[in-house]
């Protein structure tokens, strides 16, 4: 063919491909990117401010890779407009890299027919490329690569050492960015061999050092904790294997368009006339059996046979996950366009084959700008609402920080440039994964909550949050920008400038036995524990000289192991006044109501007159370690606020992630107000995480299992 040919080729190719797909990411490019999203770019944003990761934040699996990519464009581009940009060309690589993968298995016919089957593409294609999760879509490019060495090198062309190397590196890298890359390399390499490659020794050592160097960073993960097993890499159940395979057609009807997903994760589909989806499958059949009827074409297949293993067999995948089984399309689509070069050399009927695949694929094309062209979809059904009305009402209050569902604490920070940091109060996908920004929130004491009135993954709803605060007390104030509800300006039930002077106060076992000093003399690093773990029945009694009214007993506690799982009530004069802990942990620490492990353990206590208060644990936990006890109450004279500034400068150091100096302000507040709690509580975990990393895998204290 000569290059005339092939650049009027490769220009048809370009306009199919910007007619079928052109209106989808018209109508998708100015919505917000997603949580998911959010994620590598603040991530990105990070790397250039000298923060490495090797796993992505707020999950013990999946490599960051995309984001070290991502990162550069963020010094000359909007990171919308980065991830847009990001996406587009992954989705043009896809279209070229199944052209090269179809060329060796038929010729120049063979890729070309397999470019324009890509450029059309599934309609899950067309999704995956406008709105999906970065690891999905950059993994089947990056096995491409060593697949289409093996292919080249079935011709009998010899690589050098360092090339060779290099693919392993390559590999390497996309093993680390997802597991699922693992499968399609081994199924790969297996159908290599089985079409007659033969590696050398001195090959294979250069292929493994470098896909060596190229996982090292999932090596790094494991040896620092950021990483662990996760349900991706488990398998199912024996009795669950029948489910995975059900899961996998589904996914399967999803992924070649026989169904159209409306979004890339979840039930939501389009169908086709029946008659159409008939006519895609058959044809579809057919062209993949014609693609597969040469034994060069056998890498390809074990590569599509494995990744179909692995989903299936997967505890992680769902038959409406079909992202993780994204990459199938890769082999699949190149398979099919060699079919089809073999097929319409034999005859040109082999034409209505094309027809039957690419007009159901057009259909489903139209189904998704019609459904992504109403605004409500984006909000309701990929669940990303808008957020300008919740940053310009934090905004306006001055709020620096927020907890929030795991739709949305990425997208709050990385949408208001971190003006606001935001976390979700506790680890919503991955329960017990320690969150990145956590600490920053649970410290600031004028956090605010941002819950959706519809959506959630696991943290309450408005309206469920709202009844759990009429429960534990205290007053706040809400806002209603657009579907959201911001709840701020909280009040406890107790004062901490009002503390009880610790000479009046004793502090002993259930029994009567006086505990060590050391939980009155405000000083954190010194505490009591108790010589055995937590039994029913056991706990602690704190007595004043005098009756008074009190408001709260707060403890100072451990935070590992944390004892706020196990349940207690408690007593004054034998009657309960108090049960805990509240349903995800929730208790009024640092001015908010924070939810999972913390280093204070808070009673309301109602402001009713006392001598003795008995906090009764109601199920064995570990040994208890309690560094202060305070008690609060309303007619004690108030203390003035005199660590309040160094507390403001110990807040700003922490946003800066200075958390030595943090530590040292904290200390400084505390010494000012040794009797308020929440001062003592910010220097203990302060110190904690100045104490753990720094500038890798950078993570927060975690939940503890408090709220599960």
């Amino acid at each position: 063919m000569t290059s005339r040919g092939r650049a009027l080729l490769g220009f048809s190719v370009a306009a199919l491909l910007l007619l079928v797909r052109g209106p989808l990411h018209l109508a998708t490019h100015a919505l917000p990117v997603s949580n998911d999203d959010a994620i590598p770019l603040l991530i990105a944003r990070h790397i250039l401010g000298g923060e490495l990761t090797t796993i992505l934040w707020n999950q013990p699996y999946n490599g960051t890779l995309d984001a070290y990519l991502l990162a550069p464009g963020l010094l000359v581009a909007s990171a919308h407009a980065v991830f847009r940009l990001y996406e587009t060309a992954c989705g043009l690589l896809l279209v070229g890299i199944v052209g090269l993968l179809a060329r060796p298995l038929g010729g120049e016919a063979a890729g070309w027919s397999a470019a324009f089957l890509a450029a059309v593409g599934t309609p899950y294609m067309a999704l995956m490329a406008a709105t999906g999760p970065t690891p999905n879509f950059l993994v089947p490019l990056l096995v491409a690569v060593p697949v289409l060495s093996g292919l080249d090198r079935l011709n009998g062309r010899l690589r050098p050492p360092a090339t060779v190397a290099a693919l392993g590196v390559v590999s390497g890298l996309a093993v680390w960015d997802s597991a699922l890359a693992l499968p399609a390399l081994a199924g790969a390499g297996v159908g290599l061999v089985l079409a007659g490659l033969r590696p050398r020794p001195a090959g294979l050592g250069a292929l493994a050092g470098g896909f060596v160097l190229g996982a090292s960073p999932l090596l790094v993960a494991r040896m620092v904790g950021a990483s662990a097993s996760s349900p991706v890499t488990a398998l199912r159940p024996r009795w669950l294997w029948a489910d995975g395979l059900t899961a996998l057609a589904r996914a399967a009807e999803g992924l070649f368009g026989l169904q159209v997903p409306l979004v890339v994760d979840g039930p939501e589909r389009g169908t086709l006339p029946l008659v159409a989806a008939i006519a895609l499958g058959l044809a579809l059949v057919a062209l993949l059996g014609a693609g597969c009827s040469s034994r060069r074409s056998w890498p390809l297949v074990g590569w599509a046979a494995a990744l179909a293993f692995a989903f299936a067999f997967s505890r992680r995948t769902g038959p409406d996950e079909v992202r993780y089984l994204f990459g199938l399309v890769a082999p699949a689509l190149a398979l099919a366009g060699a079919g089809f070069a073999a097929l319409w050399a034999r005859h040109r009927a082999a034409g209505v084959l094309a027809a039957a695949v690419v007009i159901p694929w057009c259909l489903g094309h139209a189904i998704l700008v019609r459904t992504w062209r109403d605004p409500t979809h984006a909000a309701s059904v990929w669940q990303v609402p808008p957020l300008e009305p919740v940053l310009s009402t934090l905004e306006r209050a001055g709020v620096r920080s927020a907890y929030a569902s795991l739709q949305f604490a990425g997208r709050l920070s990385l949408e208001s440039d971190e003006r606001v940091v935001a976390s979700q109060a506790w680890n919503e996908r991955i329960p017990g994964d320690p969150l990145r920004f956590k600490d920053e929130v649970d410290l600031d004491p004028r956090a605010a909550w941002v819950l959706s009135r519809h959506l959630s993954r696991g943290m309450p709803r408005a309206d469920g949050f709202r009844d759990l605060l009429q429960q534990i007390g205290g007053t706040w104030k809400e806002d209603a920008p657009g579907a959201f509800v911001v709840f701020r300006r909280f009040v406890p039930p107790y004062d901490e400038t009002r503390p009880v002077a610790e000479e009046l106060m004793w502090v002993g076992t259930l029994d009567g036995t006086p505990v060590s000093a050391a939980v009155l003399d405000r000083n954190t690093a010194t505490e009591w524990r108790s010589p055995l773990g937590i039994a029913r029945g056991t706990g602690v009694a704190v007595r004043v000289t005098e009756p008074r009214r009190l408001s709260a007993l707060v403890l100072g506690v451990d935070l590992s192991p944390s004892p706020l799982a196990v349940p207690w009530v408690c007593t004054i004069d034998g009657e309960v006044v108090a049960r805990g802990p509240a349903r995800h942990g929730l208790q009024w620490v640092g001015g908010a109501p924070r939810a999972g492990k913390q280093a204070l353990l808070a009673v309301p206590l109602g402001d009713r007159r006392a001598a003795e208060v008995r906090l009764i644990f109601q199920d064995s936990g570990p040994p208890l370690g309690v560094w202060e006890a305070f008690l609060y109450g309303p007619d004690e004279p108030e203390r003035p606020a005199a660590g309040s500034a160094a507390a403001e400068q110990a807040l700003d150091r922490v946003r800066a992630e200075d958390w030595t100096v943090a530590a040292g302000l904290y200390a400084a507040a505390a010494q000012a107000e040794p009797d308020r709690a929440s001062y003592q509580a910010d220097l203990v975990r302060a110190r904690w995480r100045a104490g753990h990393r720094q500038w890798l895998d950078v993570e927060s204290l975690d939940d503890g299992g408090i709220i599960h």
